[in-house]
């Protein structure tokens, strides 16, 4: 894939390339068009950067990958953990979008952009509290849209599982 150039936007990047929306949104759903410009979240952008598709710029100076993280981490202090999250669901093929009007942190996709999403996913480190009103809350929401929630853990050596939560009823 050739790489398309992308320009820092506050908590984003985005791109005028047609191309770019053709290849990346149209076929691979990453982002979205607003007004002719393909924007990404920082963590699509670090993801695509990564995997060497995109180049990053901040004005006129090109971005490494460890640079992009870095201004990721100072507007998210979880960005690494749900960028490992978006990596491992992205590379198991799934596509994954924000779900901040649903109060979690992604939706998921099965593959490419059906009519809804079947997950919602909440990232917490192995080690993070959790409070049980966190988790009904968040049942009830994802029950209240028609998806099912799933808490991805990410343990000390950056490995994700996956937790479906649900409600049962007798």
């Amino acid at each position: 894939m050739s790489e398309f150039k992308f320009y820092l936007s506050g908590d984003r990047v985005f791109s005028t390339m047609e191309s770019a929306i053709n290849k990346l949104y149209n076929k691979r759903h990453y982002g979205e068009v607003v007004n002719g410009k393909l924007f990404l979240s920082l963590i699509e952008a670090a993801y695509l950067l990564d995997k060497g598709w995109i180049k990053v710029f901040d004005g006129e100076k090109e971005l490494r990958v460890q640079e992009l993280f870095e201004i990721g981490r100072k507007k998210d202090e979880q960005f690494d953990l749900k960028f490992l999250v978006y990596r491992d669901l992205r590379n198991r093929g799934y596509t994954v979008k924000t779900a901040l009007k649903y109060g979690s942190h992604f939706r998921v996709y099965r593959k490419g952009m059906e009519e809804h999403a079947d997950w919602l996913i909440w990232v917490v480190s192995e080690n993070q509290k959790m409070y049980p009103n966190d988790l009904t809350a968040r049942v009830r929401v994802a029950h209240g849209v028609r998806k099912k929630m799933v808490l991805a853990v990410v343990d000390e050596d950056n490995d994700v599982v996956y937790y479906h939560i649900g409600r049962i009823k007798f």
